[in-house]
């Protein structure tokens, strides 16, 4: 069996939910057709559930942010009781299938400003009757080739302004300082980067410089040289 859980709370997923850009990254049209039937309010601790939701199936799948699925590949609507009803697709998909994981079962608690997600699933394919070793393990795979390192004493000089602009940017969504955000080769290691304060850093780069930045691409920005490589490409520097 495995399991995965998540703890949220509502007031600050809010601020994601409050961007209708962010909405659309995170949650099918089916969900969002769903919240929009409900009160301003409500609508927004349902999506905070179902974003939870969301977080415990990756967990289960052994997966972090910007390591394989899109959270739309997670849809988790409710079945004809209002239990949580989870549909996996796409990459989601094929990791459950690779794990031999069969349908995934989702749990959601609600109090005061928390919502709490456990997701489980059983397997019909174990590997031996022993945990598999880290190294063995059916849904763990190797980061992916050719990333760039995180140092930045390799990009143009030019880039310099733009570069502490993103460090600066990074440093207030972090609240960490700049040379932090300068030294740090992962965000998620090094700086506590999660989900939504990776969201949150997402919408002030494309404030900050009127750019869109595609999902897939948004991913990399895990280190200052790959988000500034991320924004180069995509506003065309």
């Amino acid at each position: 069996m495995r399991i995965g859980v998540d703890l949220q709370t509502v007031s600050r997923f809010a601020r994601v939910a409050a961007r209708e850009r962010l909405r659309g990254l995170l949650f099918t049209e089916a969900e969002l057709d769903h919240a929009d039937r409900l009160g301003p309010r409500r609508a927004t601790e349902w999506l905070a559930g179902r974003f939870s939701a969301k977080e415990a199936v990756y967990k289960l799948l052994g997966r972090g942010f910007g390591q394989g699925p899109r959270w739309r590949e997670i849809e988790v609507l409710s079945d004809r009781w209002g239990a949580p009803a989870v549909t996996l697709e796409g990459e989601a998909r094929r990791l459950a299938d690779r794990a031999g994981l069969r349908a995934v079962t989702v749990t959601l608690t609600h109090q005061a400003d928390l919502v709490v997600a456990v997701a489980a699933a059983d397997r019909v394919r174990p590997r031996s009757a022993h945990y598999p070793k880290r190294s063995d393990s059916p849904i763990r795979e190797d980061p992916t080739p050719g990333r760039e390192p995180f140092m930045t004493d390799t990009l143009p000089e030019s880039a310099e302004p733009r570069l502490r602009e993103i460090a600066t940017i990074a440093a207030e969504v972090f609240s960490v300082s700049v040379d932090e955000v300068i030294a740090a080769e992962s965000f998620t290691e090094e700086l506590a980067m999660d989900s939504l304060l990776a969201l949150e850093f997402l919408t002030h780069l494309e404030t900050t410089f009127g750019v869109r930045i595609d999902e897939t691409e948004s991913t990399r920005m895990t280190n200052l040289r790959t988000t500034y490589q991320v924004v180069a490409e995509t506003a065309g520097w």
